[in-house]
């Protein structure tokens, strides 16, 4: 997750925060990213990066999996 935020100028703590917020919106992606196991959450921010992020559900629990992130909506 860090290697992906930097890539964009975002640190660490910013890209784990909006990937938090990406899963506490309950937003599911629409098209992209689609996993055939785990539910894919998706958040677009203001400054043009969309966040998908899969997550793993067990036990009234989140885990995430997998964050991606890509300029531009979906």
């Amino acid at each position: 997750m860090i290697e992906r935020g930097q890539r964009y100028g975002l640190d660490y703590i910013e890209t784990k925060e909006r990937a938090f917020n990406t899963v506490r919106s309950g937003r599911f992606a629409a098209r992209k990213h689609l996993s055939k196991k785990h539910k894919t959450y998706c958040s677009y921010f203001s400054d043009n990066l969309s966040f998908f992020v899969v997550c793993l559900e067990r036990d009234d629990k989140i885990l995430i999996k997998t964050v991606i992130i890509e300029e531009g909506k979906e």
